[in-house]
């Protein structure tokens, strides 16, 4: 909830920002259930900040799966850093 924190003081001071909340997986799984599970977890970073008091037209929502990796799948590490949710600013 840290980040999440952070990211509701910053909107909350600053009405005209807005964000893509953009989900993405490590490459365990398939293809399709790695996009619907990049969805689940962006909408539901997104669905939290909208329970604290931020208007969700602020927001769009968009899931990557395993397609945009940061680190490697080969090791826990790696894919646990690949399990994330990022705040592009639009």
């Amino acid at each position: 909830m840290g980040v999440i924190n952070e990211i509701y003081k910053m909107m909350d001071a600053h009405p005209e920002l807005k964000f893509s909340v953009e989900g993405h997986t490590d490459s365990d799984g398939d293809d399709l259930s790695n996009i619907e599970l990049s969805n689940e977890r962006a909408m539901a970073v997104a669905n939290k900040l909208i329970a604290m008091g931020i208007a969700s037209d602020r927001f769009e929502t968009k899931g990557f799966g395993e397609s945009k990796p940061i680190d490697t799948n080969d090791t826990p590490e790696g894919k646990a850093n690949n399990r994330r949710v990022e705040f592009i600013k639009l």
